[in-house]
């Protein structure tokens, strides 16, 4: 009972309602009747192309009589019509537990029914059982579909757990209406071209005035939301009949749609037109005669212009004219004249024994893409794609997740390069009326490539951001307090790129010799629309520590050190305690008064003295080294520069220098080496004041 594909759009379940902008259905109330009368009402509400309330009053014939299997029968097929998969699968699993051989399509049905639903092995359980009874084999048409079925479950597994690099979301704002929105397509300037059913009560059908009718519209997106809905005008657009389906000619001059009619309440039969752009106005519509099916019962809708394989234009377009199924694709040279050749069937790679609907080909990609129920799908409809031109088509493949779901998919239309568009689907997250699958809405479609971080290691503060050279940069993924090694590089002169995906989050470190480490965290968000994330991360150098290291100083003539500068020898000290592998050099000097020989051996006492201090406190002798200089080696000029005696550098000359040896060169600190002359070491001569001597 699969009536929404002879219409593909629910239209038989709604009504008119005056009031255009509700937002909830009209609260309906029921007779009180025998469950016999709501028996009978119910068929006569079938019988109208009444679903909605037919299945209202058939839930209360089974909730009181469920042993009554033919009306549980009945209701099943009525909900899996109205798209309620949920209460579907409820009434064909009380079908099959009761007497699976009394309607044996229900078992195929209920397999339907769960796979939808994303119960896959449970629904190939009930295909597999439905090839095995007995009862099914007059069934042939299921029989094969089944086999279709069991590989579709078997493939949505597979697709389900690969999803592609599609993002799907429902469009906001002016459009998504409560009931019907359908045949989205992309136009440039932000824009977007699609049909809406404008009523939006879901009642029985019982006054068909003009806004129960569905219209092409024009909406435009501003700040992420869709804005300035606005119909056509009449014409194309006509108040007393379905319009809808429209695809525009590249120059958007000619506009092909859909007028359908709904005389026969179970069904939409369709019928193409052609309206011309003549200045500001649009002509009346012209029927494609030679391209619109003949006879009873036939219908030719959803127009797409595309390519054959010369490159020259034709139009496809969907009939139920004898083709290989129900619905099937067929093609039709476009004229330079305007006209149009014969209908042609695009074969047997793309149409099924089941329905192929909603072409539409991108120019720019050579890509074909319609939704059909014949090939192995998620659930119903899905979305595929071929690339080529009729007689050249490749394979066929399926669209994927989350493109694809167990729902109905169709419509798919993407701009000319291929990057983003739109769908139409009924899946979960569907604004519907009447279950959770009941309606379709329109969705926005974007292609999101591959994701890369491009980045660059700088010193901080660097104004010119020039690139480290050198870093070892590693990528981490990040779970919680797990992180899973990705890729490594080190940096050159140009930046440096690394593959990433979308909703995860990462650690980056950089690692440099006479670098501090760089560690930084970031996450790529789901709705990440870049493919190239550009980033600078900061790495600071190593400033190695300066240590103020004394000299100490003696007076003239002495060695003893003064107690001023035993606390000076105290702070060697403790750098070698907090430094074990380091030695000291103690190194001794005098000034110029004196012979050579007489100021080696004082420079030598002095640094003995000062050897000993530090032998005193604790330091090893074997890390201390004693050398003399005498006064070879001065810390300034002994004498002014007109050649007489500078007895303030003399007193800087006297002295004894701590040089530290490290035993890590590459992590030493940086040392200075300074100090204090007090007063008490400014004796001797040239000094007119003799300075009080300090206490050893």
């Amino acid at each position: 009972m699969r009536f929404l594909l002879l219409a593909l759009f629910p239209f038989v379940l709604f009504a008119q309602n005056n009031d255009a902008d509700a937002k909830k259905p009209k609260t309906i109330k029921y007779p009180k009747a025998s469950t016999g009368k709501k028996t009978r009402i119910a068929k006569k509400k079938v019988k109208d192309g009444s679903y909605y309330n037919a299945a209202d009053y058939l839930a209360q014939v089974v909730a009181a009589k469920p042993e009554k299997i033919k009306n549980v029968h009945q209701l099943a097929n009525l909900e899996f019509a109205l798209r309620d998969y949920n209460k579907a699968e409820k009434y064909f699993k009380m079908v099959i537990d009761k007497d699976p051989g009394k309607f044996p399509e229900d078992q195929f049905y209920y397999g339907k029914a769960l796979k939808v639903n994303g119960k896959y092995e449970e629904a190939k359980t009930q295909f597999q059982n439905f090839l095995k009874s007995k009862d099914s084999e007059d069934l042939g048409a299921l029989r094969s579909s089944a086999k279709v079925e069991i590989t579709g479950c078997d493939s949505a597994i597979a697709l389900i757990a690969n999803p592609t690099k599609f993002k799907v979301v429902r469009e906001t704002g002016v459009i998504n209406k409560p009931i019907q929105d359908y045949a989205p397509k992309p136009l440039a300037g932000n824009k977007i071209l699609y049909a809406t059913l404008k009523s939006d009560t879901a009642v029985n059908i019982t006054d068909a005035q003009y806004d129960y009718y569905s219209s092409i519209f024009t909406a435009e997106k501003v700040n992420g939301t869709w804005q300035n809905a606005t119909a056509l005008p009449i014409p194309p657009n006509d108040p007393k009949t379905h319009v809808g389906n429209g695809i525009l000619s590249a120059d958007g001059k000619s506009l092909i749609f859909t007028k359908c009619n709904q005389e026969l309440i179970k069904t939409m039969l369709c019928k193409l037109y052609q309206s011309k752009k003549e200045g500001a106005e649009w002509s009346v519509p012209e029927e494609l005669k030679s391209l619109n099916a003949a006879g009873e019962g036939k219908t030719t809708t959803q127009p797409a212009f595309g390519l054959d394989k010369d490159g020259k234009p034709i139009l496809y377009f969907v009939s139920n004219r004898s083709g290989k199924g129900g619905l099937d694709i067929f093609y039709a040279t476009v004229n330079t004249d305007g006209t149009f050749g014969p209908a042609t069937n695009v074969g047997p790679e793309i149409n099924t024994a089941g329905d192929d609907v909603t072409p539409y080909y991108n120019n720019a990609t050579k890509t074909f893409y319609f939704s059909s129920d014949g090939h192995p799908s998620l659930g119903g409809l899905d979305v595929f794609k071929t690339f080529g031109a009729p007689g050249t088509f490749t394979p066929v493949s399926n669209m994927g997740v989350p493109t694809n779901t167990g729902a109905d998919d169709l419509y798919l239309a993407l701009d000319d390069k291929g990057a983003k568009g739109f769908l139409v689907s009924n899946r979960v997250g569907s604004l519907s009326q009447r279950g959770e699958t009941c309606c379709d809405d329109i969705y926005g479609v974007v292609l999101r490539g591959d994701v890369f971080l491009k980045g660059l290691f700088v010193k901080r503060n660097d104004p010119t951001n020039t690139p480290i050279e050198g870093v070892d940069a590693s990528l981490y993924k990040v779970d919680g307090k797990n992180f899973e090694f990705q890729t490594n590089t080190v940096t050159a002169a140009t930046p440096f790129v690394f593959p990433i995906k979308r909703a995860t989050s990462y650690k980056l470190n950089g690692t440099k010799e006479g670098f501090w480490p760089s560690i930084d965290n970031f996450t790529v968000s789901e709705d990440e629309e870049r493919d190239t994330i550009f980033q600078i991360f900061y790495i600071d150098p190593v400033l190695k520590k300066k240590l103020r290291i004394e000299n100490i100083y003696f007076q003239f003539d002495k060695s003893n050190v003064l107690t001023f500068y035993k606390q000076k020898i105290d702070s060697v000290y403790g750098l070698l305690v907090q430094n074990p592998g380091w030695l000291v050099e103690v190194q001794g000097h005098t000034d110029s008064k004196g012979t050579d020989q007489y100021n080696e051996a004082l420079s030598k006492r002095r640094a003995e003295e000062a050897a000993k201090q530090l032998v005193k406190l604790g330091i090893a002798k074997d890390r201390i080294v004693v050398k003399t200089f005498g006064e070879k080696v001065p810390a300034a000029s002994n004498e002014m520069p007109d050649g007489t005696d500078d007895p303030e550098a003399r007193a800087r000359n006297r002295r004894v220098e701590f040089k530290i040896i490290v035993d890590k060169p590459d992590d030493a600190p940086e040392f200075e080496y300074n100090g204090e002359v007090i007063p008490e070491v400014k004796t001797g001569p040239g000094f007119t004041t003799k300075a009080k001597s300090s206490k050893k």
